[in-house]
């Protein structure tokens, strides 16, 4: 019993290990033996202005909602995807009258919106900086990911014979990339200088 716990926790802890590398890929990766990630097959929607270190502005975020053409910007699969550094930053920004642009949600499991559409948080999207790409908006249904023979957890006693220790790895072949890179999702960036 105990042992076929702890083979089930190393399995656990392989799969989490694996499955952020993945996330990591498909996010940022720039498919050079990786996936192409969203932000670099999405197109530039917005650049920031410069000396707020790549932070957006209150019209920055609208200038980059509206930088998406209406059948992706409409589409019930449109969101918003950040960091939660930048979700700070977005949280805190007010139009002239003081309203806050970001939408909290009331309910329990839906999410936070701006003009109407989710935010989603991913540890993997840059924060807020200088030539960062920080904020991506649009259809993002519209990035597929291909997995080819699922994923292959191999066990050697051979590799470190002469230690005594097993090795194990884990395959994944995966690529991923934004089938409509003409405007489906588009980003924004921080100023090149400040």
């Amino acid at each position: 019993m105990e042992l076929g716990y702890c083979v089930l926790r190393f399995v656990g802890i392989i799969s989490r290990a694996v499955g952020n590398a993945l996330g990591a890929d498909l996010v940022t990766g720039n498919g050079s033996g990786k996936p192409t990630g969203l932000f670099q097959s999405s197109t530039l929607g917005v650049i920031g202005a410069t000396g707020v270190t790549g932070a957006p502005n209150f019209d920055n975020v609208i200038d980059l909602f509206y930088s998406v053409i209406p059948p992706y910007r409409n589409s019930p699969q449109a969101g918003w995807l950040v960091n939660d550094t930048t979700s700070g930053v977005l949280r805190k920004l007010k139009d002239n009258q003081g309203r806050y642009l970001w939408d909290t949600s009331v309910t329990v499991g839906s999410p936070d919106m701006i003009l109407g559409k989710p935010v989603y948080a991913d540890a993997n999207v840059a924060a807020t900086a200088v030539n960062a790409m920080s904020i991506a908006f649009g259809d993002l249904s519209q990035y597929y990911v291909r997995l080819v023979n699922g994923i292959r957890f191999e066990r050697s006693d051979d590799f470190k014979f002469d230690s005594d220790v097993v090795a194990f790895r884990c395959l994944v072949r995966a690529d991923g990339i934004l089938v409509d890179q003409t405007g489906a999702v588009k980003h924004f960036a921080g100023a090149a200088a400040t």
